[in-house]
């Protein structure tokens, strides 16, 4: 039976509850899905005709760094989860009162219930990085993103890569970086980074939209820069075990 799938009768909190037992398989698979597209490729991206990326001759600032993410200025994944579920709840009574009254109702599509709920959980597996790594030279830009695959692009040409799971594009639009991620079922995740004008913020906003679901997740969140050598423990890269961090001496100032 589908999770709340009529919303009737379905409070905010047997929703958030009941997304505990409904995602889990989502949220193993994507994780599996995460660990076989690092070691296959760079980046998945957009089939959508509509996406006709244009590689800017604007020269890009330089991203290069360390980020951590700032809580206090972000979005909370949970946050749009509540709100969205309120929305959906409005419409749901909206189209019952029609009902009632024997009148057509003609307000926006409600789409799949339980795919938006996956989409939600999923926007906070892909938001999840606290922590980038950002390399930038006059050929590419790479982020490394903690926990998942980094993404990649040429700083001279729009990219543009097509696999048996998906298709990647990627761009400098002269004013931020795009990364749209397309899967063969029609989920798209699109990234936007930017960088404040100071260079000490970057803007990073992240898009999913699934056909099923009439309705787009969009997280805003802000990172600041840090210096790795002043946060308690150092890390390395390993081949056997990944990263592995250490804690270290910090010297009193």
């Amino acid at each position: 039976m589908g999770f709340c799938r009529a919303l009737t009768g379905c409070s905010l909190a047997d929703a958030v509850y009941g997304l505990r037992w409904f995602i889990s398989p989502l949220k193993v698979g994507y994780r599996l899905f995460l660990t076989a597209l690092g070691f296959s490729m760079g980046l998945l991206a957009c089939s959508n005709s509509d996406v006709q990326p244009v590689m800017s001759d604007v020269p890009p600032p330089d991203f290069s760094g360390y980020w951590e993410v700032d809580y206090a200025r972000s979005d909370s994944v949970q946050n749009q989860l509540n709100s969205t579920f309120r929305e959906v709840q409005r419409e749901v009574r909206r189209r019952n009162e029609s009902a009632e009254k024997g009148s057509p109702y003609h307000g926006p599509r409600l789409g799949d219930v339980d795919t938006l709920f996956a989409l939600a959980k999923m926007a906070e597996l892909v938001t999840e990085s606290t922590l980038l790594e950002i390399e930038q030279d006059t050929q590419w830009i790479r982020i490394e993103r903690e926990n998942s695959f980094a993404l990649i692009c040429s700083l001279g040409v729009a990219g543009d890569e097509t696999s048996r799971l998906g298709r990647e594009i990627c761009w400098w639009d002269g004013q931020q970086w795009h990364f749209v991620i397309q899967l063969p079922d029609g989920l798209s995740v699109a990234h936007r980074f930017t960088r404040s004008g100071d260079g000490n913020s970057l803007a990073q906003r992240t898009k999913l939209s699934d056909p099923r679901t009439g309705h787009d997740f969009v997280i805003s969140q802000v990172f600041g820069r840090y210096d790795p050598t002043k946060r308690g423990y150092s890390c390395i890269e390993t081949l056997s075990r990944g990263r592995v961090c250490t804690t270290e001496d910090v010297d009193p100032e």
